[in-house]
């Protein structure tokens, strides 16, 4: 056994002080001069010495930077030794710049004398007059180059020391070194108790619209938890101190009675309550008192309330709860706050430990219930965060401008319970009701207004969300002075504006019910309007773009490239229904003279006259497309042939009775149209766009002015055929 404890010894021993003999073989080889910049006797093993010492540095500044807690003292020093020798390595293998970074290990040797106590810097101290010393011993240095060292490195130190002691300065190191504790004992803490364990991010768990419910409730949890705290903490004292009952009496929110909110009793004659406030033993701290003991009770006492049965008491104490939110907040006005009552059927009176713990016991409960608040807060803060998130994921994920309005909505209402909202986009000097739902949206939605009138004009002026306090007293006009409804008691009205810039509409919000608009939910209402705005404006550009894209720039019809894809569209749903579809392609007779007569302006504005009229004669549910040049193509749905031709015939007839003007002359014009349907003429697209082209062909060469069908060439093509020999 005894040489199982020497090894062991020895084992910690080694462990221990290895360090500081690395940085003693370290300080030797300094002093022998074995990493100066020009030495004779550096070799392969004074590198590998160095690269060891400097390693340990930086190996021992890691742990310390991490926090860990240094015990022993050859653990206190280590780090110290290692970090002077450090520094002498680099003065003597600097060479021709050793003079220069002479202040590298002066500046090091005053942080320490400043930063650490005697027991420690003497050691790192000792270990560089060893190395200085051995240095002149060698040779390496002068006598007096020793002697300036040793005087500089004191005159620094002793600077840095006075400096160190000014008032100022430790004043400020104290907070400094106080603070970094806390923070360390914290986070060690708080890593111990698991309350830094990774879980989900709150993005990572954002629930649909439909999952968000607008009632702002405590979480369920909270209050539970609360109730066991409670229940354990009022159990365990009625147990140590050997009483009867302890119980927590809470006055409701209006303060008009007490209520039994938690009990640990060992009788079984409980009423429930509640109770009137100041009934029994209460009414006393009514008079501005904390706290009221009682020994030696008569046997018919019935002070305490939830007691059925009189008698039983021998002592009792009833003590006021602190609340936090009472002394904090003028609005709250209760005379009594919650109470502890606690009595035994012992009689003797109450002893000093006992009300320490009793009263002790009455800040905790305060405290756990500052922690139910500060919970019910943070769930508030989760909540409005994520209604947030939410109307913002929805906004952008949405194009267009009806998807922007439909997804503006969602975010309203997923963020107040609202009777109505109104979205405002401002055209010129006046602004119109883009979207509006809720009571009288009817009455509202597509009508204009002026800029200048009611509330919504002047948020749009002034860029400043309105009314300041965002209550409605009835007599200001929201749109304009028809537009009053009293029936509101909220309203805030929102200017959209992108950036600084100036506002593009409006967002109005109003609800029945006073103060649904806390300063929280403005704050989110109006982020959520910003980012309307820029929804807004990016889908009107959208639309733009795509109406570039899809529209003919001088007729306003639906392009080439817009007609192929709603003819697969149109032709495939009626392939499925086993319907009728039908195509026209028109052309301009004599169109090409026109503009060689009359010039190209005016070949334009006979285009815009057809395309117009052509808009006017067909049906909502048809397609007409500028098919090319003076060509337009139209695709009737649901039509067969026979109601194709007249459709074809109302179309001719209302081109030819347009006229128009141009240098005191009259120009009439004419189409010639060519017909193919579905499916009797083909079934196919390009099957069929080939037979309208070569029926339009048939009704040009028939005399213009006339609609010719593939059935009828097909027809003469036949007879014909027939009449051949």
């Amino acid at each position: 056994m005894k040489r199982q404890s020497f090894k062991d010894k020895a084992i910690r021993f080694a462990k221990t002080w290895h360090i500081v003999a690395l940085a003693a073989i370290g300080a030797f080889a300094v002093g022998t001069g074995a990493f100066d910049f020009d030495s004779a006797i550096r070799s392969w093993y004074i590198l590998l010495l160095g690269a060891f010492i400097i390693a340990a540095s930086l190996l021992d500044i890691t742990h310390r930077l991490k926090g860990s807690l240094l015990s022993h003292f050859s653990s206190q020093i280590q780090g110290p030794l290692l970090w002077t020798v450090t520094a002498w390595i680099l003065l003597r293998m600097s060479g021709p710049y050793s003079k220069h970074a002479i202040i590298i290990p002066a500046g090091f040797i005053a942080w320490l004398v400043t930063t650490y106590p005697p027991k420690v810097f003497l050691f790192p101290i000792l270990f560089a007059f060893i190395m200085e010393a051995g240095l002149t011993i060698t040779g390496r240095q002068p006598v007096v180059e020793l002697a300036l060292n040793i005087l500089l490195y004191g005159l620094i130190a002793a600077f840095l020391v006075f400096f160190a002691h000014s008032q100022a300065y430790r004043k400020k190191l104290v907070n400094s070194i106080a603070r970094a504790k806390k923070k360390s004992y914290d986070s060690e803490y708080a890593k111990d108790l698991g309350i830094t364990a990774p879980g989900p991010s709150i993005l990572e768990t954002l629930p649909e619209f439909e999952a968000i419910e607008n009632k702002e409730q405590p979480d369920v949890s909270t209050i539970e938890t609360i109730t066991d705290s409670f229940d354990l903490q009022l159990k365990l004292i009625r147990q140590a101190l050997n009483l009867t009952t302890v119980a927590v009496l809470w006055p409701d929110a209006q303060g008009r009675e007490l209520r039994l909110r938690n009990i640990s009793t060992i009788r079984k004659d409980i009423q429930p309550g509640p109770y009137p406030i100041g009934s029994g033993i209460t009414g006393a701290l009514l008079r501005d008192r904390k706290e009221i003991t009682t020994a030696s009770v008569k046997t018919d006492f019935s002070g305490l309330p939830y007691y059925i049965k009189k008698g039983g008491v021998g002592s009792l104490l009833a003590v006021n709860i602190p609340d936090n939110l009472q002394r904090e907040s003028s609005a709250v006005e209760r005379k009594i706050s919650g109470i502890l009552c606690a009595d035994r059927t012992e009689k003797s009176a109450w002893n000093e430990s006992e009300l320490t713990i009793l009263r002790l016991l009455c800040k905790k409960l305060s405290l756990d219930i500052d922690m139910g608040r500060q919970f019910y807060n943070m769930n508030r803060e989760r909540n409005a965060f994520q209604r947030v998130c939410i109307g913002l994921r929805e906004l952008n994920s949405v194009l267009g401008l009806e998807p922007v309005f439909d997804a503006t909505i969602k975010a309203v209402k997923a963020l107040v319970q609202a009777d109505f909202i109104a979205i405002s986009l401002l055209q010129g000097k006046y602004h119109s009701i883009v979207r509006a739902e809720g009571l009288h949206a009817k009455n509202l939605l597509k009508q204009e207004f002026s800029k200048n009138e009611g509330l919504v004009g002047q948020v749009m002026k002034i860029n400043r969300s309105l009314p300041a306090g965002a209550e409605y007293r009835g007599p200001a006009p929201i749109f304009s002075s028809e537009q009053r409804f009293p029936d509101f008691g909220s309203l805030l009205i929102v200017p959209l504006r992108k950036e600084e810039g100036s506002s593009i509409g409006a967002l109005t919000v109003a609800a029945k019910k006073n103060g649904i608009f806390t300063s929280r939910r403005r704050d989110i209402l109006e982020l959520i309007a910003a980012q309307v705005a820029i929804k807004i404006d990016l889908a009107q550009a959208h639309e733009q773009i795509n109406k570039i894209a899809t529209i003919d720039g001088l007729t306003n019809l639906a392009n080439h490239k817009t007609f192929q894809h709603a003819f697969d569209v149109m032709l495939n749903r009626a392939q499925r229904r086993s319907g009728h579809l039908c195509l026209l392609l028109c052309d301009i007779d004599y169109f090409k003279r026109i503009n060689d007569t009359y010039g190209h302006p005016f070949g334009d504005q006979v285009l815009k006259k057809i395309a117009d009229a052509l808009t006017v004669t067909v049906r909502k549910l048809d397609l007409v497309a500028r098919y090319g040049g003076e060509e337009f193509g139209i695709i009737l749905e649901d039509s067969d042939e026979y109601g194709g031709r007249e459709m074809a015939e109302r179309i001719r007839k209302k081109i030819e009775s347009l006229s128009m003007h141009q240098n005191n002359n009259t120009i009439t014009i004419t189409i010639s149209i060519g017909l193919a349907a579905f499916p009797d003429d083909g079934k196919e697209k390009s099957l069929l766009i080939d037979h309208a082209d070569r029926a339009l062909y048939h009704a040009k060469a028939s005399g213009r002015n006339c609609i010719k069908t593939w059935s009828e060439i097909m027809a003469e093509f036949t007879a014909d055929a027939r009449r051949r020999p």
